[in-house]
């Protein structure tokens, strides 16, 4: 889950990014009376903690255009617009209580918002947004109405109910029922929600020529977009263990030296990390075991599993077995 949070609010936090993604999804009529161009990352979180490991939250202030229908310009005043609540919905199960959960996070938002201007007496529109990436199609209410408890209940008496119950609709949008051609935006925000929708298949390395064109757009940038270059391999490189050094490598040296080298420094750091993690392993083990026999364990299992992300990114048994003092017996067997 961390992978994917960490490459949706790296994309999606840069306020040009989340632009491309709102022209690309809001209904034509909201989107071209706001002024988007002006769009504004506000930032804090308004997720419940026992939900952060499927849910992201990402709050967006973007202002009204000026109106010009009358003779005279009339300017918006500075806290007049729509605030955009985006939900990345991680998990490949559904929330059935999505629609519920957006009005508790609406709420929290306006609560902030009056805190912030308490002259204002009015409420900003709150546009709920959810961006689900699962394979499995989205069965679940997309309105609060579906979930309030009438069944039985005569259809007159639900009429008369209606109007007493809040209403709120998501604007949902399902990657993965979305055609890759029609996916919107480019560069970065188009990959991003490719690989979101491909990642983890096993033939994603061979959907990567089709994407050439918006890697190539990227790299072009300069430093802003090697650095998201690097975001989108290392999010491959730890969604799918298929995904290799060298297959991305290959994919990525036509665009210059700067692109080809950004696989093989991350595979470095992946098995860093590896080590860093595995030496932690151990010196938790060590306070529940005895330090001896945690010290011992944990420099095992550190180097079992550096074996296995170097394995997993292309490297050679000899190679592995020369970089982790394993046999090479011990790293055949971890490699089948």
């Amino acid at each position: 889950m961390g992978s994917h949070d960490k490459l949706f609010k790296a994309v999606f936090s840069d306020p040009s990014n989340a632009i491309a993604h709102f022209e690309g999804f809001l209904p034509v009529e909201i989107a071209s009376a706001l002024d988007l161009s002006e769009a504004v990352h506000e930032p804090g979180s308004f997720v419940d903690v026992a939900l952060k490991e499927r849910h992201t939250d990402l709050l967006y202030r973007i202002p009204w255009r000026q109106k010009s229908d009358g003779p005279h310009q009339e300017s918006d005043g500075p806290h007049r617009g729509v605030l955009l609540f985006v939900i990345f919905e991680h998990q490949s199960s559904i929330d059935s209580l999505m629609p519920y959960r957006m009005l508790t996070y609406a709420v929290r938002v306006w609560a902030r918002w009056l805190q912030e201007q308490p002259e204002q007496k009015l409420l900003p529109p709150i546009l709920p947004l959810v961006l689900y990436h699962g394979d499995q199609e989205w069965t679940a209410a997309t309105e609060l109405r579906e979930l309030f408890d009438v069944k039985g209940v005569a259809s007159t008496a639900q009429n008369a109910l209606r109007p007493f119950l809040p209403k709120l609709q998501i604007l949902l949008h399902e990657v993965a029922k979305i055609p890759d051609e029609q996916i919107p935006g480019q560069g970065v925000v188009r990959l991003t929600l490719l690989l979101f929708k491909h990642a983890q298949l096993q033939d994603v390395l061979d959907r990567l020529p089709q994407w050439e064109e918006e890697f190539r757009r990227e790299v072009s940038r300069g430093a802003p977009g090697l650095r998201n270059v690097a975001l989108l391999v290392e999010y491959l490189f730890r969604v799918n263990k298929q995904v290799t050094v060298e297959a991305l490598v290959d994919f990525l040296t036509p665009m210059g030296d700067d692109a080809k080298e950004i696989p093989m420094t991350l595979g470095e750091q992946l098995i860093e990390q590896g080590r860093q993690e595995g030496r932690q392993e151990g010196r938790q083990e060590g306070r529940q075991e005895g330090e001896a026999v945690g010290l011992q364990k944990g420099r095992r299992e550190e180097k079992l599993e550096v074996a296995r992300k170097a394995l997993a990114k292309g490297m050679s048994p000899p190679d592995v077995a020369e970089l982790t003092d394993l046999t090479i017996e011990e790293v055949h067997n971890l490699a089948h």
